[in-house]
């Protein structure tokens, strides 16, 4: 039975002294801006001010202080609150800033120093690295709240940690980089409190979801045992890497309103001898890339069916394949909403050179998809080969996930990695079929294109405008429409090229039309290439 809930809320507030954050989502320059900070920042956040707190004070090592002064109980109990409850998080309205290079001093001088130690005349040593900042910046406030709801039996914990989690938060020093000087406070509060605070309302939707990293039990011992590797990392004259943080989880978090989340597996197309470059086809061939990409879901699927599973014959047959029900013809009805894959290919944009060539694609579950299915084909297409009907195996899929380097040349502007990257302008890359016929008329037209987002899972009133032309936007778009392959059964209706504007960002994919399984109707996020 679950315990009754208290009118409580566990508050931890972080306040930037500018208006400003740095953090991102890994390491790499091309790594998206985190937005709004994770739980996991918090925590760490909390718990260098723990020990620049109790450790100053005992002058003892961290883990020594750490486990044997007043706050490692309240930083416990934070971690696996956390774990069983993810916190409800505040944040100002943000726009992301231009990235600008900056150059500064190399930190790696011992390793090549000790080269030099052992007569090595060939290490050279730069002094300066090339560092790009990025700032998120905070347009209506500085301040960001975490808050966990309370039962009862977690309200009476809370109190009688609240202190000791109130000290380690105001000795807070930053939250992101370094620059991202920041104070905070921890307190128990009543839910009019609560309601009361001013911010965009995030909430986790999909736990296990790639997103923000949030802390659970273990989260401490790592952090203390990675600081102690740290201050070790140099013994003699041999050095030692320090591992990487392992033991977190992480949560979809998404604004109140946004879009759902869609799911998707990404991968890269290769050539068959493996040489590291790019197999590439025509935008022309969309549609066939994503007839030798389904052809290979469903292969790989009947393979691997569970009959005490989800993965049925069923799900073969209808979420994989995109069939009608047993019985019925193979094209599915057009009011016909059961869940399905869709194959979608991605034209190479994204920079002023692009050639609009095929080199990427994607299979996405629909909005709001449970990831269960595109987890399996990441895993389960990763290193399969593409087979022409006429010509035979012709490129290998690589799986790609969106923390590698490889995401942030194309396939962010067609699924961004976080809500940061995500845009409220989106047009075609490949023509959106029309469910019907215009004759030409520019009204009747765009109540096809409203059926269009209604069909896709899109809600019409998100929409600000919506503009057709039989030209695209994006520079590399620019084959005639007559000049794509259509299955035979959409030969016969129109085609357009859209544009649309959403009144809030979106993250994608986005496919529109009567063709948005196959590979047709591809919209990508509009910026300046």
């Amino acid at each position: 039975m679950d315990s009754p809930m208290s009118s409580s809320v566990l508050h931890i507030s972080a306040t930037f002294l500018q208006p400003t954050c740095h953090a991102r989502m890994g390491r790499e320059d091309a790594a998206p801006n985190e937005w709004p900070p994770s739980p996991l920042r918090l925590f760490q956040a909390i718990v260098a001010g723990a020990a620049a707190r109790w450790v100053g004070e005992s002058g003892s090592a961290i883990e020594t202080a750490l486990t044997s002064s007043a706050p490692v109980a309240a930083l416990r109990w934070l971690e696996a609150l956390c774990e069983s409850s993810l916190p409800t998080i505040l944040a100002p309205s943000f726009a992301v800033g231009h990235a600008v290079p900056r150059y500064v001093p190399n930190n790696s001088a011992d390793l090549v120093a000790a080269q030099w130690a052992r007569g090595s005349a060939l290490a050279t040593f730069d002094d300066r690295t090339r560092k790009v900042i990025r700032p998120t910046h905070l347009l209506d406030g500085m301040t960001v709240h975490y808050m966990w709801p309370l039962d009862i039996e977690r309200e009476r914990e809370a109190r009688a940690h609240e202190s000791a989690l109130a000290a380690a938060s105001r000795c807070m020093v930053a939250l992101g980089w370094g620059i991202d000087s920041a104070i905070g406070d921890a307190r128990v509060i009543d839910a009019t409190a609560a309601a009361s605070l001013a911010g965009e309302r995030w909430e986790p939707v999909r736990l296990g979801a790639p997103g923000l990293r949030t802390p659970l039990a273990g989260t401490l011992d790592a952090l203390i045992a990675r600081h102690s590797a740290f201050l070790d990392r140099m013994r003699g004259d041999v050095f030692r890497a320090v591992p990487p943080l392992r033991a977190f989880g992480s949560a979809d978090y998404r604004r109140v309103g946004d879009f759902p989340h869609r799911p998707f597996a990404a991968f890269v197309l290769r050539p068959l001898d493996g040489d590291g470059s790019y197999a590439a086809f025509s935008a022309e061939r969309s549609v066939c890339v994503a007839a030798m990409l389904r052809h290979l879901a469903c292969r790989a699927a009947q393979n691997d069916l569970d009959s005490n599973g989800w993965r049925s014959g069923e799900w073969a047959l209808r979420f994989v394949a995109g069939h009608g029900p047993e019985g019925a013809p193979k094209r599915r009805a057009l009011n016909d909403t059961h869940p399905r894959f869709s194959y979608l290919v991605l034209p190479t944009i994204g920079h002023p050179h692009a050639d609009g060539m095929i080199r990427r694609v994607l299979i996405a579950e629909p909005w709001g998809g449970d990831g269960r299915s595109a987890r399996w084909a990441a895993q389960r297409l990763a290193g399969a080969v593409l087979e022409d009907q006429d010509r035979g195996p012709v490129a290998r899929l690589e799986s790609v996930e969106p923390d590698e380097v490889e995401f942030a040349r194309v396939f962010r502007l067609y699924a961004a990695r976080a809500p940061c990257e995500a845009s409220t302008v989106w047009a075609s890359t490949t023509p959106v079929i029309l469910p019907g016929f215009d004759d030409n008329k520019v009204a009747k037209r765009e109540r096809l294109l409203v059926s269009c987002l209604r069909h896709s899972g899109l809600d019409p009133g998100a929409i600000v405008s919506i503009e057709s032309r039989p030209t695209g936007w994006l520079q590399s778009t620019t084959a005639p429409l007559s000049a794509f392959k259509r299955p035979a059964y959409f030969r016969h209706l129109p085609a357009v090229h859209v544009r649309l504007q959403f009144s809030t960002p979106v993250t994608g994919p986005i496919a529109l039309g009567a063709g948005r399984h196959c590979g047709l109707g591809v919209l990508a996020a509009q910026t300046d290439f």
